[in-house]
C-alpha cells in the first residue's frame, strides 16, 4: 500500500518536472537530453505561476490597516466626547448630564470621521 502511494506521488512529480523542464525546441537527441539552462527554467516557471496583481497577504494587510483606522476614528470620537462631558460635569456639578451629551456628540463626530475616511478610501481605490 505504501509503495502504491509513493508510486503515485512519484509519477505526479515526474509529470510536473517534465512540464517545467519540457524542451519546446525540436532539436536532435543530444539537445533533448541536456537539461535546460537556469534562465529557460526560470522563464517557464514564471509562465506557469502567472502574474498576479498583488499577493493576498498584502491585500489582507491593507484591509486590516483600513479597518483599524476606521475603528480608531470612531473610538477616538467617543472617548474625547466622554472625557469632555465628564470634565464639564465635574466643573459644573451636573453629574450625568454632560457625560451623556458628550458621549452622543463624540459618537456623532466619530461617525462623521469614519464616513469621511471611507469616502476618501473609496475615492482613492477608484482612481488607481
Amino acid at each position: 500500500m505504501v509503495r502504491a502511494i509513493s508510486r503515485g506521488a512519484d509519477s505526479r512529480l515526474r509529470l510536473f518536472s517534465g512540464m517545467l523542464m519540457d524542451n519546446d525546441s525540436s532539436g536532435d537527441k543530444a539537445d533533448q537530453n541536456r537539461p535546460p539552462s537556469l534562465d529557460e527554467f526560470s522563464e517557464r516557471l514564471d509562465r506557469m505561476r502567472g502574474t498576479g496583481e498583488e499577493p493576498p497577504s498584502q491585500k489582507s494587510a491593507s484591509a486590516w490597516g483600513r479597518a483599524m483606522r476606521i475603528s480608531s476614528d470612531l473610538l477616538a470620537g467617543v472617548i474625547v466626547g466622554c472625557l469632555l462631558g465628564f470634565g464639564l460635569d465635574y466643573w459644573l456639578g451636573t453629574k450625568p448630564l454632560f457625560l451623556l451629551v458628550g458621549m452622543a456628540v463624540g459618537f456623532a463626530a466619530g461617525f462623521r470621521n469614519m464616513m469621511r475616511t471611507l469616502k476618501q478610501d473609496s475615492g482613492d481605490s477608484s482612481d488607481g
